[in-house]
Protein backbone atom coordinates (compact mmCIF):
# COMPACT_ATOMS: atom_id res chain seq x y z
CA UNK A 1 0.00 0.00 0.00
CA UNK A 2 2.93 2.59 0.75
CA UNK A 3 4.62 1.84 -2.51
CA UNK A 4 0.99 2.17 -4.56
CA UNK A 5 0.41 5.65 -2.70
CA UNK A 6 3.95 6.96 -3.30
CA UNK A 7 3.66 6.21 -7.18
CA UNK A 8 0.34 7.81 -7.28
CA UNK A 9 1.95 11.15 -5.33
CA UNK A 10 4.88 10.47 -8.47
CA UNK A 11 2.07 10.40 -10.76
CA UNK A 12 0.27 13.61 -10.04
CA UNK A 13 2.61 16.49 -11.28
CA UNK A 14 2.84 14.73 -14.61
CA UNK A 15 -1.14 14.61 -14.35
CA UNK A 16 -1.68 17.82 -13.52
CA UNK A 17 0.95 19.44 -16.21
CA UNK A 18 -0.81 17.07 -18.87
CA UNK A 19 -4.44 18.76 -17.98
CA UNK A 20 -3.15 22.00 -18.20
CA UNK A 21 -1.26 21.15 -21.80
CA UNK A 22 -4.48 19.95 -22.98
CA UNK A 23 -6.14 22.95 -22.49
CA UNK A 24 -3.27 24.95 -23.49
CA UNK A 25 -3.52 23.40 -27.09
CA UNK A 26 -7.06 24.47 -26.80
CA UNK A 27 -6.20 28.06 -26.09
CA UNK A 28 -2.99 29.53 -25.10
CA UNK A 29 -4.05 32.77 -24.42
CA UNK A 30 -5.87 32.19 -20.91
CA UNK A 31 -4.62 32.21 -17.42
CA UNK A 32 -3.44 29.31 -16.00
CA UNK A 33 -6.80 28.21 -13.88
CA UNK A 34 -9.00 28.82 -16.74
CA UNK A 35 -5.83 26.80 -18.89
CA UNK A 36 -6.50 23.81 -16.79
CA UNK A 37 -10.34 24.33 -16.33
CA UNK A 38 -10.64 23.47 -19.64
CA UNK A 39 -8.46 20.60 -19.76
CA UNK A 40 -9.62 19.19 -16.71
CA UNK A 41 -13.19 18.26 -18.46
CA UNK A 42 -11.38 16.60 -21.65
CA UNK A 43 -9.37 14.41 -19.34
CA UNK A 44 -11.23 13.64 -16.25
CA UNK A 45 -13.69 11.37 -18.27
CA UNK A 46 -11.00 9.21 -19.69
CA UNK A 47 -9.84 8.92 -15.96
CA UNK A 48 -13.50 8.04 -14.85
CA UNK A 49 -14.04 5.25 -17.26
CA UNK A 50 -10.56 3.57 -16.79
CA UNK A 51 -11.41 3.50 -12.81
CA UNK A 52 -15.22 2.02 -13.44
CA UNK A 53 -14.14 -0.32 -16.15
CA UNK A 54 -10.70 -1.55 -14.55
CA UNK A 55 -12.26 -1.55 -11.00
CA UNK A 56 -15.21 -4.02 -12.15
CA UNK A 57 -12.33 -5.97 -13.50
CA UNK A 58 -10.41 -6.15 -10.46
CA UNK A 59 -13.64 -6.75 -8.16
CA UNK A 60 -14.73 -9.82 -10.56
CA UNK A 61 -11.34 -11.42 -10.71
CA UNK A 62 -10.88 -10.81 -6.95
CA UNK A 63 -14.54 -12.61 -6.21
CA UNK A 64 -13.80 -15.85 -8.49
CA UNK A 65 -10.37 -16.13 -6.48
CA UNK A 66 -11.71 -14.94 -3.29
CA UNK A 67 -8.87 -12.76 -2.44
CA UNK A 68 -8.69 -9.12 -1.41
CA UNK A 69 -9.08 -6.46 -3.79
CA UNK A 70 -5.60 -5.55 -4.26
CA UNK A 71 -5.02 -1.85 -4.73
CA UNK A 72 -2.42 -2.09 -7.29
CA UNK A 73 -5.28 -0.96 -9.85
CA UNK A 74 -5.01 2.66 -8.49
CA UNK A 75 -1.80 3.02 -10.25
CA UNK A 76 -2.82 1.50 -13.37
CA UNK A 77 -6.17 3.25 -13.59
CA UNK A 78 -4.20 6.40 -13.63
CA UNK A 79 -1.55 5.65 -15.93
CA UNK A 80 -3.54 4.29 -18.92
CA UNK A 81 -5.07 8.06 -19.16
CA UNK A 82 -1.98 9.60 -19.44
CA UNK A 83 -0.97 7.46 -21.83
CA UNK A 84 -3.80 8.35 -24.23
CA UNK A 85 -3.72 10.99 -26.73
CA UNK A 86 -6.83 13.84 -24.96
CA UNK A 87 -9.28 13.14 -27.94
CA UNK A 88 -9.45 8.90 -27.18
CA UNK A 89 -13.12 7.82 -27.46
CA UNK A 90 -14.43 6.39 -23.93
CA UNK A 91 -15.14 3.64 -25.70
CA UNK A 92 -11.59 3.09 -26.86
CA UNK A 93 -10.66 3.29 -23.28
CA UNK A 94 -13.09 0.95 -21.81
CA UNK A 95 -11.97 -1.71 -24.34
CA UNK A 96 -7.98 -0.77 -23.91
CA UNK A 97 -8.37 -1.00 -20.06
CA UNK A 98 -10.42 -4.30 -19.95
CA UNK A 99 -7.56 -5.69 -22.57
CA UNK A 100 -4.90 -4.27 -19.82
CA UNK A 101 -6.04 -6.04 -17.17
CA UNK A 102 -7.11 -8.90 -18.11
CA UNK A 103 -5.27 -10.03 -20.49
CA UNK A 104 -2.20 -8.15 -19.62
CA UNK A 105 -2.51 -9.07 -15.70
CA UNK A 106 -5.12 -11.23 -14.40
CA UNK A 107 -4.81 -14.01 -16.89
CA UNK A 108 -1.21 -14.48 -15.35
CA UNK A 109 -2.89 -14.57 -11.89
CA UNK A 110 -3.34 -10.63 -10.94
CA UNK A 111 -0.68 -8.51 -9.32
CA UNK A 112 3.58 -9.80 -8.74
CA UNK A 113 2.52 -12.28 -11.26
CA UNK A 114 2.00 -10.33 -14.66
CA UNK A 115 4.76 -10.36 -17.00
CA UNK A 116 3.22 -7.14 -18.99
CA UNK A 117 2.20 -3.86 -17.29
CA UNK A 118 -0.95 -3.74 -18.05
CA UNK A 119 -0.99 0.31 -18.74
CA UNK A 120 1.19 -0.33 -21.82
CA UNK A 121 -0.70 -3.24 -22.70
CA UNK A 122 -3.79 -1.38 -22.72
CA UNK A 123 -1.46 1.05 -24.72
CA UNK A 124 -0.62 -1.00 -27.28
CA UNK A 125 -3.80 -2.93 -27.62
CA UNK A 126 -5.12 0.25 -29.25
CA UNK A 127 -2.14 1.07 -31.11
CA UNK A 128 -2.61 -1.86 -32.96
CA UNK A 129 -6.41 -2.54 -32.84
CA UNK A 130 -7.78 1.32 -33.75
CA UNK A 131 -3.92 2.55 -35.04
CA UNK A 132 -5.37 5.85 -36.83
CA UNK A 133 -6.74 6.69 -33.19
CA UNK A 134 -3.17 6.95 -31.73
CA UNK A 135 -0.58 7.02 -34.12
CA UNK A 136 0.04 8.06 -37.89
CA UNK A 137 0.20 11.18 -39.68
CA UNK A 138 -2.18 12.77 -36.41
CA UNK A 139 -2.03 13.64 -33.11
CA UNK A 140 -5.35 15.12 -32.11
CA UNK A 141 -5.57 18.30 -29.61
CA UNK A 142 -8.85 18.31 -28.02
CA UNK A 143 -10.82 21.32 -28.66
CA UNK A 144 -14.41 22.54 -29.39
CA UNK A 145 -14.21 22.04 -33.23
CA UNK A 146 -12.07 19.00 -32.80
CA UNK A 147 -9.09 20.24 -34.81
CA UNK A 148 -6.34 18.11 -35.17
CA UNK A 149 -2.70 18.97 -35.02
CA UNK A 150 0.39 16.67 -35.70
CA UNK A 151 3.82 16.37 -32.92
CA UNK A 152 6.72 17.70 -33.90
CA UNK A 153 8.50 14.42 -35.00
CA UNK A 154 5.49 13.27 -37.06
CA UNK A 155 4.71 16.64 -38.47
CA UNK A 156 8.70 16.76 -39.41
CA UNK A 157 9.19 14.07 -40.88
CA UNK A 158 5.91 14.14 -43.55
CA UNK A 159 7.77 17.59 -44.24
CA UNK A 160 10.97 16.20 -44.45
CA UNK A 161 13.61 18.29 -46.59
CA UNK A 162 11.42 20.97 -47.01
CA UNK A 163 10.92 24.84 -45.51
CA UNK A 164 7.95 24.12 -43.54
CA UNK A 165 9.51 21.42 -41.85
CA UNK A 166 12.11 23.78 -41.04
CA UNK A 167 9.68 26.49 -39.93
CA UNK A 168 7.55 23.75 -37.81
CA UNK A 169 11.23 23.05 -36.03
CA UNK A 170 11.56 26.59 -35.07
CA UNK A 171 8.33 26.60 -33.52
CA UNK A 172 8.81 22.92 -31.32
CA UNK A 173 11.57 24.53 -29.40
CA UNK A 174 14.02 22.43 -27.21
CA UNK A 175 12.28 24.83 -24.37
CA UNK A 176 8.83 23.97 -25.16
CA UNK A 177 9.69 20.67 -25.83
CA UNK A 178 11.00 20.46 -22.20
CA UNK A 179 8.51 22.33 -20.91
CA UNK A 180 5.52 19.55 -22.26
CA UNK A 181 3.87 22.62 -24.05
CA UNK A 182 3.25 20.71 -27.40
CA UNK A 183 1.01 18.23 -28.45
CA UNK A 184 1.07 14.39 -27.55
CA UNK A 185 -0.56 11.47 -25.00
CA UNK A 186 -1.77 13.59 -21.37
CA UNK A 187 1.30 12.55 -19.42
CA UNK A 188 3.80 12.50 -21.84
CA UNK A 189 4.84 15.50 -22.75
CA UNK A 190 6.81 17.16 -19.72
CA UNK A 191 10.39 16.19 -19.08
CA UNK A 192 10.02 18.39 -15.89
CA UNK A 193 6.69 17.10 -14.72
CA UNK A 194 7.96 13.21 -15.20
CA UNK A 195 11.46 14.12 -13.60
CA UNK A 196 9.91 15.45 -10.52
CA UNK A 197 7.91 12.17 -10.02
CA UNK A 198 10.93 9.59 -11.10
CA UNK A 199 13.28 11.92 -8.77
CA UNK A 200 10.55 11.67 -6.10
CA UNK A 201 10.33 7.63 -6.22
CA UNK A 202 14.27 7.67 -6.00
CA UNK A 203 14.47 9.49 -2.75
CA UNK A 204 11.72 7.28 -1.15
CA UNK A 205 13.07 4.36 -2.65
CA UNK A 206 10.52 2.91 -4.22
CA UNK A 207 12.17 3.44 -7.91
CA UNK A 208 15.84 2.53 -9.05
CA UNK A 209 18.05 4.48 -10.20
CA UNK A 210 19.40 1.18 -12.18
CA UNK A 211 16.44 0.78 -14.16
CA UNK A 212 15.77 4.76 -14.71
CA UNK A 213 19.19 4.82 -16.16
CA UNK A 214 19.09 1.74 -17.84
CA UNK A 215 15.78 2.41 -19.58
CA UNK A 216 17.51 6.06 -20.77
CA UNK A 217 20.45 4.71 -22.35
CA UNK A 218 18.28 1.97 -23.87
CA UNK A 219 16.44 4.40 -25.29
CA UNK A 220 19.38 6.42 -26.60
CA UNK A 221 21.31 3.54 -28.24
CA UNK A 222 18.14 2.12 -30.18
CA UNK A 223 17.91 5.86 -31.03
CA UNK A 224 21.51 6.51 -32.36
CA UNK A 225 20.87 2.55 -34.01
CA UNK A 226 17.84 3.42 -36.26
CA UNK A 227 19.23 6.69 -37.32
CA UNK A 228 22.40 4.37 -38.36
CA UNK A 229 20.72 2.22 -40.39
CA UNK A 230 18.38 5.05 -41.80
CA UNK A 231 21.66 6.56 -42.98
CA UNK A 232 23.41 3.62 -44.35
CA UNK A 233 20.08 2.76 -46.14
CA UNK A 234 19.23 6.26 -47.79
CA UNK A 235 23.27 6.40 -48.78
CA UNK A 236 23.17 3.34 -50.15
CA UNK A 237 19.82 4.80 -52.37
Amino acid sequence: KRVMFFVLIAIMPSLIFGIYNVGYQINSNLTILDTFLIGLPVVLPIIIVSYSVGGFWEVLFAIVRKHEINEGFLVTGMLIPLTMPPTIPLWMVALATTFGIVIGKEIFGGTGYNIFNPALTARAFVFFAYPASISGDMVWVAGMDAVSQATPLLAAASQQGSMMAIDLLNDYTWQNMFYGLIPGSIGETSIIAISIGALFLLVTGIGSWRIMLSTLIGMILTALLTNYFHLAVGSSN
